[in-house]
């Protein structure tokens, strides 16, 4: 099917060709309900503007957006330092777009549609539908997820290896003689929480345990719920209380932690807790957070490096790209790197515990 024109928009649109084309300069002189309709029109349609299709294919614009959920959230930093080592090297610059659940994609891809200033788009993945930056993607813009809570998406991504990273904190907890471990889980919708249980649920089976429902809690990421559900686990009776916790982000950690005093129980003493993310705050609590470390760093400097090997060279003597929108790649590379286990103090042996029938239980070496 040939590509759409400006013409072709305005005569959908029941408008001028110059007004559509002041639509697509973000034009002042436009009144936002015209601004809308043409908007709409071109979604409807899968319009690129032939000029941004041109920038897009001769890399001319030099700039590469980036889309975070929040400039408060921990990994964000980490993944633009990331991101900036490699872009820096490649003479593009990062312009910086924040996608809150009150300024969602679809008014993100308005704004790109009618500014033509990003050449591709890095999103550091939330809870928000997807469905809008596939469409973009399809239609010629180059798209990359970071840290991806959808593993299914059709859409190039860079994320950890959650469930690897699941297994190594259940094996260190197991080395260290903890049979009674709890899990205290994120947003079981995100498939990087599903994998982080399963592999909570596959290291107590392998290593001869059989899970206990009782010691799972969900926490959703909020800590007033965690410290509530934390105080469930610790009011059980010794023998039934866990003797560590496995927590599916840092800040749940914080917050598990934070229970575990106001019950009056030490860490490690009396429960080891163990994280995963390994933010900047981990090393910095006392006692300082043993945790899995997701490679936010690396993940961004692959994720700009797999956006530029999509967007292409910069040739500013290549020939202009034709009038049409270019083919989504068959071919959706999705990168996932290893964990690592970073070993601090909130992690010990195994107490001393009472067993049901009374007899002692000392921790494994």
């Amino acid at each position: 099917m040939a590509k759409l024109t400006i013409r072709d928009i305005a005569a959908l649109s029941g408008l001028s060709k110059s007004t559509v084309s002041l639509v697509l300069n973000n034009s002042p002189k436009v009144d936002p309900a015209t601004r809308r309709h043409v908007l709409a029109v071109m979604r409807r349609h899968r319009y690129v503007p032939s000029f941004a299709a041109t920038a897009l294919a001769k890399g001319s614009t030099r700039l590469i957006g980036m889309v975070v959920p929040g400039l408060s959230w921990h990994m964000v930093a980490s993944i633009n330092i990331g991101v900036a080592a490699v872009t820096e090297r490649s003479g593009f610059d990062i312009i910086l777009y924040t996608a809150t659940n009150d300024r969602d994609y679809g008014s993100l891809i308005d704004r790109i549609l009618t500014s033509s200033m990003a050449s591709g788009l890095l999103v550091v993945s939330h809870d928000q539908p997807l469905e809008p930056l596939v469409q973009l993607h399809e239609d010629g813009l180059p798209v990359v997820l970071v840290n991806t809570i959808d593993a299914d998406v059709a859409l190039p991504s860079v994320t950890a290896d959650n469930y690897d990273g699941g297994l190594t904190a259940m094996d260190h907890l197991l080395q260290l003689g903890h049979e009674r471990i709890a899990c205290v889980q994120g947003l079981m919708r995100y498939r990087c929480c599903q994998d982080r249980y399963r592999a909570y649920l596959d290291a107590l089976r392998g290593a001869g345990i059989q899970p206990d429902p009782e010691l799972t809690k969900p926490g959703d990421f909020l800590p007033d719920q965690i410290r509530s559900r934390s105080r469930e686990l610790f009011a059980l009776p010794p023998d039934q209380r866990p003797t560590a916790v496995f927590a599916h982000s840092d800040v749940t950690a914080y917050a598990v932690m934070t229970a575990a005093a106001e019950a009056g129980l030490r860490v490690p003493e009396d429960v080891s807790v163990i994280g995963f993310d390994d933010i900047e705050s981990a090393a910095q609590i006392r006692p300082p957070l043993t945790t899995i470390q997701q490679p936010f760093v690396d993940m961004g400097k692959r994720a700009a490096e797999l956006l530029l090997s999509q967007i292409g060279p910069n040739d500013d003597e290549a020939e202009p790209a034709p009038d049409v929108a270019a083919e989504p790649s068959a071919d959706l590379p999705r990168l996932v790197m290893p964990t690592s286990l970073i070993v601090r103090a909130s992690c010990g042996p195994a107490p001393v515990t009472r067993s049901p029938r009374g007899r002692s239980q000392t921790a494994k070496a």
